[in-house]
């Protein structure tokens, strides 16, 4: 299976963004996802075009290409100022030549409405920075593949999608991904790379293979749905920051060995 592979810094959060880039590239990633770290957040919507300029080089001299962040409409602002400040940092993510921001939904029933509404008035701006906006499983409304459907139904857009999560789906429900995944393969446009163990609310910083996701029947049901896109490992074990880019590189190894046999 043809897919897209990029590492997000996740596994380095302790650690500084220069560590995060040089084990994300040092694994054999091309591609990065770029969270908050030890440091603090990499960007925000009060990023000025200079530092994401400086962000954008930092990344490149890694030989990396930054291609998705994890993002969300902060609805204690109200839905108007949540829209307003997530416009904002979608277009530094289009500053940073990103393609994708994965959104985490939100677990509290009194904003699901708030967080569709913040995010349609998203879309728009979204497709103009050539930025895609995909909701992956997160536990509340976006639970199970059903939630997904409902969210991508509520939001029928190009620039809107779904990014499944296997170890999630484990993780906040104790269901198991490749039963769930059936109902929501033909529109996954991008996926999660993580395993769980230890059940509902187990853990999850585990290096993708060690835990109870069966990711070679999940790339099969993908693979028969034609899916061919980005897939970005989330979690790898380890603590010290030798241990977490040894982990890096078995999960590389790991992805790709299990595409190419797929």
């Amino acid at each position: 299976m043809e897919i897209e592979l990029g590492c997000f810094t996740r596994p380095w959060g302790r650690f500084s963004l220069e560590e995060a880039l040089s084990g994300v590239a040092g694994a054999g990633f091309e591609r990065v996802g770029l969270t908050a770290l030890g440091e603090g957040p990499v960007f925000s919507a009060d990023s000025t075009e200079e530092e994401v300029a400086g962000l954008k080089a930092r990344v490149e001299g890694h030989g990396l290409a930054a291609q998705v962040a994890f993002g969300n409409p902060d609805l204690l602002l109200g839905v108007e100022e949540a829209a307003s400040r997530f416009r904002g940092e979608i277009e530094r993510a289009g500053w940073l030549g990103m393609q994708y921001m994965v959104l985490l939904g939100t677990e509290e029933e009194r904003f699901h409405g708030k967080w569709l509404t913040a995010v349609e008035q998203c879309l728009d701006f979204a497709r103009e920075q050539g930025v895609v906006l995909l909701l992956k499983p997160h536990g509340g409304m976006s639970a199970l593949g059903e939630d997904l459907l409902r969210a991508a139904a509520r939001l029928p857009h190009p620039n809107f999608g779904i990014c499944y999560d296997p170890g999630n789906i484990h993780y906040y429900t104790g269901q198991r991904a490749e039963e769930d995944l059936p109902k929501v393969a033909e529109q996954v446009r991008a996926m999660c790379i993580k395993d769980e163990r230890g059940g509902k609310h187990g853990e999850v910083e585990i290096t993708p293979g060690t835990g109870v996701v069966d990711f070679a029947r999940i790339f099969s049901i993908l693979d028969g749905a034609g899916f061919a896109g980005p897939c970005w490992v989330e979690c790898v074990g380890g603590e010290s920051l030798e241990e977490i880019n040894a982990e890096a590189k078995k999960a590389f190894r790991f992805v790709i060995e299990l595409a190419a046999r797929t």
